[in-house]
C-alpha cells in the first residue's frame, strides 16, 4: 500500500502555537503573582502565592517539554529527509501521559519505528538498580531516590496502547506492520546524564554505546547528544544485513 505523503513540519505547527501560547501565560501569570503578594490578608497572600507558583511550575514543565519535542523532532527532520521519516509529536496517552515522539521510517529495507521518550531532571545522573529493577536519580550533591514515574514501565505501556487504539494511522495495515516490533528510546535531555554501570548491561548500536534494559519490553537509554546518531546507526544497511533478528525492519 502506497504511503500518504506526510509533513513533518505541519505536525510540529501545533505545538510550536502552543510553544508561542505558554510564553506569553508564562509573562502573564508573573505579572498576576507580582501583585498578589502584596494584598492585605496573609491566608489570601499566601494561597495566592501558592497558586501562582504551581500555575508557573506547569507552565515552566510543559513550556520545557515542548521545546525539547521540538529541538529534536528538527534535528531528525532534517537529518533524515532523504528517508521519508515521518514524526508522530506529543502523542497522548489516556491515564499515561504522552509519548514524547513516534518515529517512523516507511520506506524498506529499513522500515522501522521508535519510540522516543525526552526525560529531564535538571542537573542530575541517572542510574539503573539492577536488584530493583529501577531508575534512580542523583542531584547533584545528593543521595539517590527513586526516579518516579516508572519510565521503563511507561514507555511500554504507552507503546502498547498506541498500538492497540490508533493502529491504522500510526503503525499502518499490514501483517507485517501489525506485528512489527517498536524501538523505545529514553532519552536524557538537557544536563541529565547517565551514569557508569556495569559492563553487562551496556551494548553497541554502531559506535553508540548505550544502556540495554529489558523488563517486560527492551529499552534502551541513552543521552541526547547520542539521539541522532543512534537511530543513523540503527539504520545502518551493514548492520541490518548481518542482524538476524533485527526488530522492526522488514
Amino acid at each position: 500500500m502506497k504511503e500518504i505523503a506526510y509533513d513533518n513540519l505541519a505536525a510540529l505547527k501545533r505545538l510550536e502555537e502552543e510553544d508561542s501560547w505558554l510564553t506569553t501565560a508564562y509573562s502573564a501569570a508573573g505579572a498576576v503573582d507580582a501583585t498578589t503578594v502584596f494584598v492585605s490578608e496573609p491566608l489570601t497572600k499566601t494561597d495566592s502565592f501558592l497558586r501562582g507558583m504551581v500555575a508557573d511550575s506547569l507552565l515552566l514543565k510543559r513550556t520545557q517539554k515542548i521545546n525539547n519535542i521540538l529541538r529534536n523532532a528538527k534535528a531528525l527532520d532534517e537529518a533524515f529527509k532523504d528517508q521519508q521519516l515521518q514524526i508522530f509529536p506529543d502523542l497522548p496517552v489516556p491515564e499515561r501521559g504522552r509519548l514524547d515522539m513516534l518515529l517512523k521510517f516507511p520506506i524498506p529495507p529499513r522500515k522501522t519505528l521508535f519510540a522516543v521518550a525526552l526525560r529531564s531532571q535538571g542537573k542530575a545522573t541517572i542510574f539503573y538498580h539492577e536488584q530493583k529493577q529501577a531508575l534512580y536519580v542523583r542531584q547533584y550533591q545528593g543521595g539517590l531516590k527513586l526516579w518516579k514515574p516508572d519510565h521503563i514501565e511507561q514507555l511500554a505501556l504507552q507503546e502498547f496502547w498506541l498500538r492497540q487504539n490508533r493502529q491504522q494511522e500510526l503503525f499502518g495495515t499490514s501483517h507485517r506492520d501489525k506485528t512489527r516490533s517498536v524501538v523505545k528510546l529514553l532519552v536524557l535531555t538537557g544536563q541529565t546524564k547517565l551514569g557508569q554501570h556495569n559492563e553487562s548491561l551496556y551494548t553497541d548500536i554502531g559506535d553508540q554505546r548505550v544502556l540495554l534494559l529489558q523488563r517486560r519490553s527492551t529499552i534502551y537509554v541513552l543521552e541526547e547528544k547520542q539521539l541522532l546518531l543512534f537511530i543513523k546507526a540503527w539504520l545502518d544497511p551493514a548492520r541490518i544485513a548481518q542482524c538476524k533478528i533485527c526488530a522492526g525492519v522488514d
